[in-house]
């Protein structure tokens, strides 16, 4: 009896654990939110520049509430729009760079996405642009707010004309899996 008794105890201790975990999926949420940054960008120079913000997914009030059971990121859309653009020349401005991503503490973009020619005088205020044309870039950030609920935006590269000022906004439509449990 007592050999019989064992495996039935093993096997009723496994089918519990196993249902633990069916339950735990069963109670994970879905939801949509839209996550951006402004960057201000002072070009003073026509030589190479880089400049970086810091996208912090927990500036979403959901995400913040959920940040510690977060389980997945899915990046539904991947924008930028350059705004808010001034100079003293009347010229068309041209950016040859790239915008890139890279982790928290990074002091180089860990993968980049090319957006040039841009004339950014001629571009800014007319909407938004996808940087989802770049292999894996989507996942690559949705990769990095999985580990730190944040990732650093990069612009690098060069312009034609000095001086300019503008705003680039990046935007990440996200599709956040958690587990409030």
């Amino acid at each position: 009896m007592k050999k019989l008794a064992i495996p039935f105890i093993l096997g009723a201790f496994a089918l519990l654990v196993s249902a633990c975990d069916k339950v735990e999926d069963l109670a994970d949420i879905d939801f949509n939110t839209t996550i951006s940054k402004t960057m201000s960008v002072a070009v003073v120079s026509t030589d190479e520049m880089s400049s970086s913000v810091l996208l912090d997914a927990t500036s979403d009030a959901e995400i913040d509430k959920y940040k510690s059971k977060i389980k997945n990121y899915e990046i539904t859309e991947l924008t930028f729009a350059i705004e808010n653009y001034s100079s003293p020349l009347a010229d068309d401005n041209y950016f040859d760079g790239v915008v890139g991503f890279g982790k928290m503490t990074s002091a180089a973009p860990d993968k980049t996405c090319a957006v040039d020619p841009l004339n950014v005088k001629h571009v800014s205020g007319t909407g938004s642009f996808p940087l989802g044309t770049c292999d894996a870039i989507a996942d690559e950030v949705a990769n990095l707010l999985k580990q730190e609920n944040a990732v650093k935006v990069y612009l690098n590269g060069t312009f034609t004309k000095e001086p300019c000022t503008f705003d680039l906004v990046v935007t990440a439509k996200v599709k956040v899996t958690a587990n409030p449990l």
